[in-house]
C-alpha cells in the first residue's frame, strides 16, 4: 500500500471545485429549464439524421438559442479529428450561421469544417504541408549529436461517406522525410484511421473504429501532434506527444467496437470493447537496445443521464488486461458530471476507485479525468485537461500514468497563434528502473494567405527520462507552407 501523499489530494480538490461550480450553475439552469427545448427524442437519433431534417442554415442562431443537435453531440460518434491538421471534422450538419463556417480545415483557431445540410453528402478532404526543419538539442537519441536541417512533407486525404442511418470515415496521412535527421536516408511515418457508426433501430446504434500508425520514430516527431476530441474540441494527447522513444521504428494500433441504447430521451447506455497494441523496435545504434511489444484488451460500460440541456451525469465501469508479459489485470469505475456552465465555458470531470494486480505496479489506485474548455468567441479557444489512466506503451516501465495538457489558439484576422504543452508522469512497475517522465512544448504561428493556403512556423521541444528508453531531448524549429482546400462534394 502506498503512503498517502499531497499529490493524491489534487484530483479530489479539483472534483470539489468543479462540483461547486456545477451546483451554482445548476441553480441558474433549473429556473430556465422549463422554457428551453427538451433533449431530442429517439426520432432524432442517427437513424433520422437526414439533410431534410435539419433547419435552414441561413436562419439566425443567437447565442441564447438552444441548438437542436443529435442526442449525443459531444460523443466520438459526432466528431472526428483530422489526421492532417488535428482539426475537427463534424459528422452531423450543425445549425449555425454560414458566417461561422470556414471553407477548409486550415484555420486551427476556429471550429473546423462543419457540414451544412445541403452538403451532407460524400466528401473527399485532402491537403499537403511541407516544412523545412532545423533539428537541434539532440541528446540521448542515437549517434546524431550535431544540428541538422531536413525537409518534411505531409500529404493528407480523407473520405466521408454518409448513410441513411449513420456515416463512415477513412483518413490517411503520412510524414515523409527525404533526408532524415537520424539516419540521413528517407524515412516515413504512416497513419490510418477508419471509423463507422449507424442505427440498428430508433433506439439502438453501433459504432466501430480502428486506427494504426507505423514508421520512423524520427518522422513521427516531425509530423502533426496527436489530438483527441474533448467536448468537441481538438486537445493534444499528452500520452502520445510527450513520449520520446529511443527506437528506429514504432507501431501503435487501437480498435474498438460498441453498442449504444437510447433508453429514453434523457438516458443512454453504451458498451464498448477495445484492443490496443504498441510495438517498439530497438535502436541498432544503441548497445543492448531491444524491441518490445504490448497487447491489451478491455471493456467499458457507461450510463449517461441528462438532467438539463446543460448538465449530464454519468456512471461507468471498466476493465483491462495486458496479454503479454507478467499478468496485469485492472478493474474500476466511477461517477462524473459534464456541464456547459455558459455558452462559451464547459467542463467535464469523472473519477473513481481502481483495483489492479501487483504486477501492474500499484495494488490499488484511482482513475480520474477532468477537462475545461473556454471558447474565445468564434476566433479562439483555451483548454486544459488532466488524467490518471492505464497505459500499455512498451518500454516505459509504467502501467499507470498522470498527464496534463494545456492549449491556446487565437485568430487575429489572417494571423493565428497556437501553443500546446503537455506533461506525463508514470508510476513504476519495478524498483529496478524509474518510470518514464516526459513533457513537450509546441508554440506555432500561421499566416493565412487564403482559406486554403498559408504559411506556418513554430518550435517543438521534447524531453523525456526513465523507463528503458533512458534520457533524451530533442528540439525542432519548423517553417513551411500548408494547403488544405475545401472538400470535394459528390453524390
Amino acid at each position: 500500500m502506498k503512503n498517502f501523499q499531497t499529490k493524491d489530494l489534487l484530483p479530489a480538490a479539483l472534483c470539489v471545485a468543479l462540483l461547486m461550480i456545477a451546483s451554482s450553475a445548476f441553480a441558474q439552469t433549473a429556473t430556465s429549464t422549463a422554457t428551453q427545448t427538451a433533449p431530442p427524442t429517439a426520432a432524432q437519433t442517427p437513424a433520422q439524421d437526414k439533410s431534410s431534417d435539419t433547419p435552414d442554415q441561413n436562419a439566425d442562431v443567437s447565442a441564447e438559442t438552444p441548438i437542436d443537435l443529435p442526442w449525443y453531440p459531444n460523443s466520438p460518434g459526432a466528431y472526428t479529428v483530422s489526421l492532417g491538421t488535428g482539426q475537427l471534422i463534424s459528422l452531423y450538419p450543425p445549425q449555425r450561421n454560414d458566417q461561422t463556417i470556414p471553407n477548409g480545415e486550415y484555420v486551427e483557431g476556429q471550429q473546423s469544417v462543419s457540414l451544412k445540410s445541403k452538403d451532407y453528402k460524400y466528401q473527399v478532404l485532402y491537403g499537403l504541408s511541407a516544412y523545412s526543419v532545423y533539428t537541434n538539442s539532440v541528446g540521448g537519441l542515437g549517434p546524431t549529436g550535431t544540428d541538422l536541417i531536413s525537409t518534411s512533407v505531409s500529404p493528407y486525404v480523407a473520405l466521408f461517406i454518409p448513410t441513411r442511418t449513420g456515416r463512415y470515415i477513412a483518413q490517411y496521412s503520412t510524414v515523409v522525410n527525404p533526408n532524415d535527421t537520424q539516419s540521413g536516408g528517407p524515412q516515413a511515418y504512416h497513419t490510418v484511421n477508419l471509423s463507422g457508426m449507424g442505427s440498428i433501430t430508433e433506439r439502438l446504434y453501433w459504432d466501430v473504429a480502428t486506427s494504426g500508425s507505423y514508421g520512423s520514430q524520427s518522422a513521427r516527431l516531425q509530423g502533426p501532434l496527436n489530438f483527441l476530441v474533448v467536448q468537441s474540441t481538438p486537445v493534444v494527447d499528452a500520452s502520445s506527444s510527450a513520449v520520446l522513444l529511443q527506437a528506429t521504428n514504432v507501431a501503435f494500433t487501437e480498435s474498438s467496437i460498441g453498442l449504444g441504447w437510447l433508453k429514453s430521451r434523457r438516458d443512454k447506455i453504451s458498451i464498448t470493447a477495445f484492443h490496443t497494441y504498441t510495438g517498439i523496435q530497438g535502436d541498432p545504434n544503441t548497445p543492448q537496445s531491444v524491441g518490445s511489444h504490448a497487447n491489451a484488451v478491455g471493456g467499458r460500460m457507461e450510463y449517461v443521464r441528462t438532467l438539463t440541456p446543460r448538465i449530464d451525469l454519468r456512471g461507468y465501469g471498466e476493465g483491462e488486461t495486458v496479454l503479454n508479459g507478467p499478468t496485469c489485470n485492472t478493474v474500476g469505475g466511477g461517477l462524473g458530471i459534464a456541464m456547459r456552465v455558459t455558452h462559451t465555458l464547459s467542463f467535464e470531470v469523472q473519477g473513481g476507485p481502481q483495483f489492479s494486480t501487483a504486477t501492474c505496479g500499484s495494488p490499488q489506485a484511482a482513475n480520474f479525468s477532468a477537462s475545461l474548455v473556454k471558447n474565445l468567441g468564434a476566433k479562439g479557444r483555451v483548454y486544459a485537461s488532466a488524467n490518471r489512466m492505464f497505459t500499455t506503451v512498451a518500454n516505459l516501465n509504467s502501467r499507470w500514468e498522470d498527464n496534463a495538457t494545456v492549449g491556446f489558439a487565437k485568430d487575429f484576422r489572417r494571423l493565428t497563434l497556437i501553443t500546446d504543452a503537455g506533461y506525463l508522469r508514470g508510476d513504476s512497475i519495478t524498483t529496478i528502473l524509474p518510470a518514464y517522465n516526459g513533457y513537450f512544448v509546441a508554440p506555432r504561428v500561421r499566416y493565412r494567405i487564403s482559406n486554403a493556403f498559408g504559411f506556418t512556423g513554430g518550435y517543438r521541444s521534447y524531453h523525456g527520462t526513465g523507463g528503458t528508453v533512458g534520457s533524451g531531448n530533442l528540439s525542432y524549429a519548423v517553417a513551411g507552407i500548408e494547403w488544405y482546400p475545401a472538400p470535394l462534394h459528390f453524390r
